[in-house]
């Protein structure tokens, strides 16, 4: 049993270089950036937090829009790195940096917020649900939760495809301390039945890369990434292939 939360800080160049630097990375942020703004009304300036905020490049889209952002992450040294990208490139919204894991984060020290953002953090959590649980304390009445993790099901059907059946049926498949697998890939249902215990009505699902993971990697590599992003967009929401993204990103809003 995984009893720590997963920390990147041995890890954080390799993260800059395979995820965000990459095709996979690029087509996730276009992914959930289309989503928010399709959801939500952004016009007006709203106080967001980004818990598990990485190196900030969604925060950065919205902090240039001229909202106020609030970034906390447990790793050094990719808080560091996010810090960096902002200093060389001030955006027109206030930024507040914290060094923290999401369950240090409090309502006294931080306030509410009117949207909070818990993006590719759940799966490398020892405690998933109460972690996330604690962390709805932060938003407003009327405020919206941003909540994108890896699902299991596509983790499931990309094993199936590969015809690592045995592993399947085991049924044992998050991944091992210090390695990169996540810990708790997580289930629509079951992440779906937590809000719902919470409250949290979800009003919008997309999938983040329905496409890009199964194709076969020479010809991913030869299709220009603005190609597979527009093919992507074009499926993140209908139905049934929003299911099978790598990660699924679900808005979910709080009753006022």
């Amino acid at each position: 049993m995984i009893e720590q939360d997963r920390n990147f800080d041995d890890l954080a160049q390799r993260f800059a270089r395979n995820i965000y630097g990459s095709a996979k990375g690029e087509i996730r942020l276009a992914i959930v950036w289309q989503h928010l703004r399709q959801v939500l009304d952004m016009k007006q300036p709203l106080r967001i937090l980004d818990a598990g905020c990485g190196f900030g490049q969604l925060a950065r889209h919205l902090a240039g829009l001229g909202h106020e952002l609030v970034l906390a992450d447990p790793s050094k040294n990719m808080l560091d790195h996010a810090e960096r990208e902002f200093a060389a490139d001030p955006p027109a919204g206030s930024v507040r940096f914290v060094h923290a894991p999401m369950q240090e984060l409090s309502r006294d020290e931080l306030g509410r917020f009117d949207l909070v953002l818990c993006h590719a953090v759940l799966e490398w959590l020892a405690q998933p649900k109460s972690t996330l649980h604690q962390l709805l304390d932060l938003i407003r009445p009327g405020g919206h939760l941003s909540l994108m993790f890896y699902n299991r099901d596509a983790l499931i059907f990309r094993n199936l495809i590969r015809g690592n059946w045995r592993k399947v049926e085991s049924g044992v498949l998050q991944g091992q301390e210090g390695g990169l697998t996540p810990y708790h890939p997580l289930g629509l249902h079951e992440v779906e039945s937590w809000l719902q215990e919470w409250h949290m009505p979800v009003i919008a699902r997309a999938g983040v890369r329905v496409i890009h993971d199964y194709m076969e990697k020479q010809l991913r590599d030869s299709r220009p990434v603005e190609e597979t992003v527009r093919m992507e967009m074009q499926y993140a929401q209908r139905e049934p292939y929003l299911y099978l993204g790598r990660y699924l990103h679900v808005v979910a809003s709080k009753p006022g």
